[in-house]
Parts: structure tokens; C-alpha cells; sequence
């Protein structure tokens, strides 16, 4: 059975989802991300959560992001532009 790098993850570097691009990968990975994360969903079917100490998903985690729980402004959660990696798993 092959497994297929799927699309995980959507962030935004602008607030209410403004300026996005897509993350692929496979679940239970460990993904690092740009730093400069405003706003963020995850995959229909994916929980992720987000980390801000390093690229490795260690230290301080928040989240989860879901599909349906949208997160447009991670200022609100003191998020803004400190995600590092996210991992995601499957709902």
C-alpha cells in the first residue's frame, strides 16, 4: 500500500485568510512552517497542532486547528507570527 502526500494544512500570513498557502504532507509528521503564521486551518478530517520553540514540534504547543474551528487571527491566542512546525493526525 503506498501512502501519498496529502494536503494537511492551510495558513495565512494576513489575517482572515488573506495571502494563503497549502502545506502537503502525511499524518504524524512533523512539518516546519514559515514564521509568520496569521492564520490557519487544517484539512477536512485533520486535527493540527502548532509549535513555537523550534522546527522539530517540541515545547509549547497550541491548537488544536481544525477544519471546522478555523483559527483567523492566531493573535487572539498570542500566536501570531511564532509557529515554527505543526504536526497533524487524524481526526
Amino acid at each position: 500500500m503506498s501512502t501519498y502526500a496529502t494536503t494537511l494544512f492551510q495558513y495565512c500570513v494576513d489575517r482572515d485568510f488573506q495571502n494563503c498557502h497549502s502545506i502537503c504532507g502525511n499524518a504524524g509528521q512533523c512539518i516546519p512552517v514559515p514564521v509568520g503564521l496569521t492564520s490557519a486551518r487544517a484539512a477536512s478530517g485533520y486535527n493540527c497542532y502548532i509549535y513555537n520553540e523550534n522546527t522539530l514540534c517540541t515545547g509549547n504547543r497550541g491548537g488544536p486547528v481544525t477544519y471546522d474551528d478555523r483559527s483567523y487571527d492566531l493573535a487572539i491566542y498570542g500566536w501570531d507570527d511564532i509557529t515554527q512546525s505543526i504536526r497533524c493526525e487524524l481526526a
